[in-house]
């Protein structure tokens, strides 16, 4: 195996080699990427999705992108894994996972507690050790461009000409990843998000009632969070497709038990880093039902929501913003949803407060009848 091309270079810049030929002597010389980092306990993974009819000859923007943000938000020992979307055939593939190098706070205290005579420090080693992990990325990346690369005359299209595209077939085919999944999937997408196929076109207007696609395709994404850049990338002539592209997939993805958290041109991810996680089972009495839901929140060291969403049964689900602290077990939610779920509102306010063991609140528009009683239970950490 043998690292080349303007992607793997584009990505080793950000690992830190000075040429690729230094690249190449540290990771086949000896060492190579420490397996130990995925013993760490997480509360995320994260899926680089790589759309494959998106590959335009010495362009590799979009893997600097990538690359320069999972460094900053990657978590100590969070899985990342690259997955080749096929939209012509509507298939995928996995290319390669890896856990980020790092320590923890905690593992941090308890290394510099240690004297180390006959070895170096873990810590001394973290450099070399987030440089393997990055060439290992950007060989992941490069297989992809390398494979399907094509000039950008043959990219580029008009509105009145769309290729034929499968990208909902070819994320589904990679479902058994969320169902699987104990935690949230941060899933970043790369690809213009144009979907023309029989299950649905971005070109058309939504066909009400939606298609449910959990039920049309088989497949759930649980405790999926979904960021999608480049979108309308290489089609010209239409500025409106973005925002058709939007909306078909924040209704497709919602479908799926999955969240749309960043959709447009450019890779829209905060850099705060979550450092724990809770869920909660919930029960909201609306117009005389009781329904029953779920709020998974994930928090950075200063309480506000990462990656975070809300659900009901017999409803549908939303992601979630604001803070939840939690000190000397007593907790408080403040958060806003990112679309309705109880009403037609572009968003709703959500409020919890009490032991971490049971917190009670309301959801809903503030200032109107539409406030709904919640309640929360079994928090866990």
């Amino acid at each position: 195996m043998r690292i080349g091309g303007p992607v793997a270079a584009a990505v080793l810049a950000f690992a830190g080699f000075a040429t690729m030929a230094a690249a190449e002597e540290k990771l086949f010389g000896g060492g190579g990427l420490d397996p130990s980092f995925c013993d760490t306990k997480t509360v995320r993974q994260t899926v680089i999705y790589i759309d494959d009819m998106m590959m335009t000859i010495d362009q590799i923007a979009w893997a600097t992108k990538i690359a320069g943000k999972m460094k900053a938000t990657l978590t100590p020992g969070e899985r990342l894994t690259v997955v080749r979307l096929s939209p012509e055939t509507g298939l995928s593939a996995e290319m390669w996972a890896g856990c980020w190098p790092d320590f923890t706070a905690a593992q941090r205290q308890e290394i510099a507690k240690k004297d180390y005579i006959f070895s170096k420090s873990p810590l001394k080693g973290l450099d070399e050790q987030q440089n393997y992990f990055m060439a290992y990325f950007g060989t992941a990346l490069t297989k992809i461009y390398d494979a399907a690369k094509r000039p950008a005359d043959s990219v580029h299209f008009t509105a009145a000409k769309p290729p034929s595209k499968q990208i909902l077939r070819a994320l589904a085919s990679d479902e058994g990843r969320f169902s699987t999944s104990h935690m949230t999937i941060r899933a970043v997408i790369y690809s213009d998000m144009l979907e023309n196929s029989d299950l649905g076109s971005v070109y058309k207007d939504l066909p009400s009632p939606q298609v449910n696609y959990a039920k049309k395709l088989g497949s759930r994404f649980r405790q999926g969070v979904f960021y999608a850049f480049g979108v309308a990338e290489d089609m010209t002539g239409n500025e409106a497709a973005r925002d058709r592209a939007k909306m078909f997939w924040e209704s497709a993805i919602k479908t799926m038990d999955g969240t749309v958290a960043g959709f447009g041109s450019d890779l829209n991810l905060l850099n705060n880093l979550p450092v724990a996680d809770y869920t909660f089972a919930t029960s909201l009495n609306f117009d005389g039902q009781e329904l029953d839901g779920k709020i998974s929140a994930l928090v950075d060291l200063d309480g506000n929501l990462v990656d975070s969403w809300i659900g009901f049964s017999r409803m549908s689900i939303a992601g979630l913003t604001g803070t939840l602290l939690c000190q000397t077990e007593r907790c408080k939610l403040d958060g806003a949803t990112s679309s309705g779920l109880l009403t037609d509102t572009p968003s709703e306010r959500v409020t919890l407060k009490g032991t971490s063991a049971e917190l009670s609140g309301q959801m809903g528009v503030v200032g109107t009848r539409y406030m709904y009683d919640l309640k929360a239970t079994t928090a866990t950490q």
